[in-house]
């Protein structure tokens, strides 16, 4: 064997050598590594979304629900024709030559482009980049959530945000319910970045759907009338709330700000605060009822007896007087829930002991959340009798040293309605999951709270309210009504109760004898004269019990 040849094979021996190492190194050394280099660029995982359950209202109407949308994204790894693309996606997607620029130079094998799009411009852009033979766009079906009746019960509903999560309201709160089990879907490239293989790694379900107490008629009558209220009573803002008495079941949640959920980004956080159920406020007058309910009960006082209404009344140092300034004399219990006499109240509260009067308020819901599963929900204040100063027991039988929300107040004027038994407001009557199956959701019965005797004696009352006293703007012919009228000046942080500022509310109930609809009416700060509440939001009440009488085409009673 020659020296060259002996050469040349050492050299071959050599290379082979280092060849047989380097593939060693790369195949067995560094499999893994090359392994998860090339399924980085070959296949990817997708989240595949399915729809969120639909929202009805009790009657079938459509509330809330997806519609199938088409996300675009962009490779710019494998891009080709770039330039063709860039137009098509400005053309039909009206994004800017900045947005683009920036999308296409970016060193990734995914950029988002234009999130829920729908099907008809998803399938121009489709059509248009395949017939330009433009590789790297990539189109990802997804779903877009969508609200039928636009701003109908915006603030109760809320909304879901771009990856269909629930973000305010009843999409926030019953998220957990309506939102879909995602699939799992694992994509295969081929090396010009074109999608050779769909491969499902976990299937997905949707979420359940809802069916709501809520009758959108309802809800419609009322956000008409409180809007007129606000508008009519140059108010701040309003809200009405309407209950089914015999159930717990709420009819409708409306207040006079309202958005487009469709438009969620261009609302105001004020537009979208669900006032019935976040907004604490001292309740006035309206409270007179719920404290001569425990003194029925307590056997502090007879329908019959009497006590001074004449003003003023000490208590803790406390000069206590009657809205008008006027002494009443000698008065019944009746004088005083038709007449709304605050001295006469608080000589009745003080009958009753300190821990009676608390107890009865929390039997009656106050003082603690209605447990509707919505979010930004409060409970209200009504301190521990340990926190009470001298005239806080005076105080709280004319409504003031306790703050409530509407929910509360409706919810406890239910029980005065149905003969005194306290139902859980109740939202949701129906959950219809993917499956098939269906949970119907029945009234929850939480305690009972009077005897029908004292809540026959102070449904008389109320009645008497509305025929003869505070509440007569809401009287309808041929119709009794049950009601109580409510007007609480206003305390701001820092500065006490305000002069000029107050709440004015009338909650009642019709027809009397057997209530179908449990109302609540309040206006925030009243801009004209006069600002009771029996003439201002009372008048708001007749109106929209007018209209609830011709919907359902009730019979009148005399």
């Amino acid at each position: 064997m020659t020296l060259r040849l002996k050469l040349a094979l050492a050299l071959l021996f050599l290379l082979l050598a280092a060849t047989g190492g380097r593939l060693f190194q790369l195949q067995v050394l560094q499999h893994g590594f090359w392994v998860a280099q090339a399924q980085r660029i070959q296949e990817r995982e997708l989240v595949e979304p399915y729809p969120r359950g639909r929202i009805y209202d009790r009657n079938g109407l459509l509330l809330a629900s997806d519609l199938q949308s088409y996300s675009f994204a962009i490779d710019p790894q494998h891009l080709e024709k770039a330039e063709a693309l860039k137009s098509i996606l400005k053309r039909n997607l009206g994004l800017s030559d900045s947005f683009l620029r920036d999308a296409f130079a970016q060193e990734s094998y995914f950029v988002w482009i234009k999130r829920k799009v729908d099907p008809a411009t998803a399938e121009r852009v489709e059509k248009e980049a395949r017939e330009a033979q433009v590789k790297g766009l990539i189109i990802i079906p997804e779903w877009r959530r969508v609200y039928p009746q636009g701003e109908l019960a915006s603030s109760l509903l809320g909304f879901a945000g771009l990856d269909n999560q629930g973000l305010e309201g009843l999409e926030l709160g019953f998220d957990e319910l309506l939102r879909g089990t995602p699939g799992r879907l694992r994509l295969l490239r081929s090396g010009d970045g074109e999608i050779i293989a769909e491969r499902v790694r976990e299937a997905g379900r949707p979420g359940a759907d809802l069916v709501l107490t809520i009758d959108a008629r309802v809800q419609h009558l009322a956000e008409e009338k409180i809007s007129w209220g606000v508008a009519e009573y140059q108010a701040k803002n309003g809200f009405i709330a309407v209950m089914d008495p015999e159930t717990g079941e709420l009819l409708a949640l409306a207040q006079a700000r309202r958005y487009d959920p469709n438009d969620f980004a261009h609302s105001t956080p004020e537009e979208r605060l669900n006032y019935a159920i976040s907004w604490p406020f001292e309740p006035g007058s309206v409270m007179k009822v719920f404290v001569a309910l425990a003194a029925l009960e307590y056997g502090v006082i007879t329908t019959d007896e009497r006590v001074s209404g004449n003003e003023p009344v000490i208590v803790g140092g406390h000069r206590f007087r009657n809205a008008p300034n006027h002494s009443y004399g000698p008065v019944t219990l009746k004088d005083i829930i038709s007449r709304s006499i605050n001295t006469g109240m608080i000589r009745v509260s003080l009958r009753l002991e300190e821990e009676q009067l608390y107890d009865f308020l929390r039997r009656l819901g106050f003082g603690q959340e209605a447990g509707l599963g919505l979010p930004g929900e409060v409970g209200g204040s009504l301190r521990p009798v340990s926190q009470w100063s001298a005239p806080d027991r005076a105080a709280i039988a004319i409504g003031q040293a306790i703050s409530v929300t509407g929910i509360q107040l409706l919810a406890a004027g239910a029980a005065l309605a149905n003969g005194g038994i306290f139902l859980k407001p109740q939202l949701i009557k129906e959950i219809r999951r993917s499956d098939g199956k269906v949970e119907r959701l029945k009234p929850e019965i939480a305690r009972q709270v009077a005897g029908s005797w004292s809540i026959a004696a102070l449904k008389g009352m109320m009645v008497e309210v509305v025929e003869s006293g505070t509440g007569m703007a809401a009287r309808i012919k041929g119709f009794s009504i049950a009601a109580k009228s409510g007007t609480a000046q206003k305390a701001l942080p820092g500065e006490g109760y305000v002069e000029g500022k107050y709440v004015s509310s009338f909650l009642g109930f019709f027809p009397a004898e057997r209530p179908q609809f449990a109302i609540l009416v309040v206006l925030d700060e009243v801009g004209v004269e006069p600002y009771w509440g029996g003439q201002t939001a009372g008048t708001v009440f007749r109106k929209l019990a007018e209209r609830l009488i011709d919907l359902m085409n009730l019979t009148p009673e005399r």
